[in-house]
């Protein structure tokens, strides 16, 4: 038992020594520096800070990045500064190689030169593939403070940011040209690529092969589906773009956007062009529309607008043909969305 006692005491003695001479490093951290202020030039951003005794020199970041090691003074002058606002942190380090704990930060950017232009966007893309608008970006144009964005030639927004959703693009393509611009104008020279909103879903009945029948329950893009009756068929020679329409004879077509229903709220349009030399046809849909149209000798585009629709809400519009034995050609049908004001 005394041998036990005896280890114990031991150890206990071997951790107290140890503990009396272990260093706490942070006991010996330098201070840190003081009140870094940065100030605006128009070609660089001017960094000082107070000096912290005992310091052998300081290491600068800016953002993520370390821009000057080793720095023996306390001011900086950074030529490489960005025109968006950006973080700085200064500490002290001493002779050691032990850095300073904390920092003292600061914020700034570059000023913009009197009669310096913009530099030109880059990078600018339009999209062709978004069902709400057609979608533009682009990176910025140093000393760009907005943007002016053209379309088909004509002045259309001015933008801040990077980032412009034209909500009211058509399915036609457009050309869209981006200048930059700032208190001394607007870069000299523009930008310019070409987009346009992506219809819903669009069907000319190009993909069929001749003389099949359009199946009820027919898929055509996500959500939307043909139902039909009547056995409507594809036919070529008589389209009214490409080479193919579907003719309908006692029969109808409807297309549902259903299984989900509608991903964004706004209004959508159904949209489809028509030709029946004699006898009539109805049009009528879920949201009020009922049409009753006779003798339509040439192509005719008819479009019926929903009201005002809620994510997950079902549309559905129908054509029939039943009075008569004449026959009836559809083509390009599709549906559009409509984003609400």
């Amino acid at each position: 038992m005394k041998r036990i006692l005896y280890i114990i005491a031991v150890l206990l003695l071997v951790f107290a020594y140890m503990g009396c001479n272990e260093e706490d490093y942070t006991i010996h951290r330098i201070a840190a520096p003081s009140n870094l202020t940065a100030t605006r030039g128009d070609t660089s951003v001017f960094l000082k800070w107070d000096r912290v005794e005992g310091a052998s020199f300081y290491t600068l970041v800016r953002g993520l990045n370390v821009i000057a090691d080793s720095l023996l003074t306390e001011y900086y002058e950074d030529d490489s500064a960005p025109d968006t606002l950006t973080e700085y942190r200064i500490y002290a380090v001493d002779n050691m190689g032990w850095r300073s704990q904390t920092y003292a930060s600061d914020s700034g950017y570059l000023g913009i030169p009197d009669g310096i232009l913009p530099r030109v966007p880059s990078q600018f893309k339009a999209s062709t593939d978004d069902v709400r608008g057609c979608v533009l970006s682009w990176s910025e144009g140093r000393f760009a403070t907005s943007y002016q964005l053209y379309k088909n030639g004509e002045f259309y927004i001015d933008v801040v940011g990077n980032e412009f959703v034209d909500i009211d693009a058509s399915t036609d393509l457009a050309k869209y040209t981006l200048y930059s611009e700032n208190r001394n104008g607007i870069s000299i020279n523009g930008i310019s690529a070409d987009g346009k909103k992506a219809y819903l879903c669009l069907d000319d009945f190009e993909e069929y092969e001749n003389g099949s029948i359009l199946q009820p329950w027919t898929q055509i893009a996500d959500r939307t589906m043909f139902y039909t009756e009547g056995d409507p068929k594809i036919v070529e020679g008589t389209a009214y773009s490409g080479t193919k329409s579907l003719l309908i004879s006692n029969g109808k077509v409807q297309i549902l956007h259903d299984w989900g229903g509608a991903q964004y709220e706004g209004f959508y349009a159904i949209s489809f062009m028509a030709r029946k030399n004699t006898g009539e046809f109805n049009v009528y849909s879920s949201y009020g529309t009922n049409e009753i149209y006779s003798d339509v000798n040439n192509w005719t585009k008819y479009t019926y607008r929903t009201g005002l629709v809620s994510v997950g809400e079902a549309f559905n519009l129908t054509i029939e043909s039943r009075t008569d034995a004449s026959e009836l050609y559809v083509d390009d049908f599709s549906i559009e969305y409509i984003a609400a004001p």
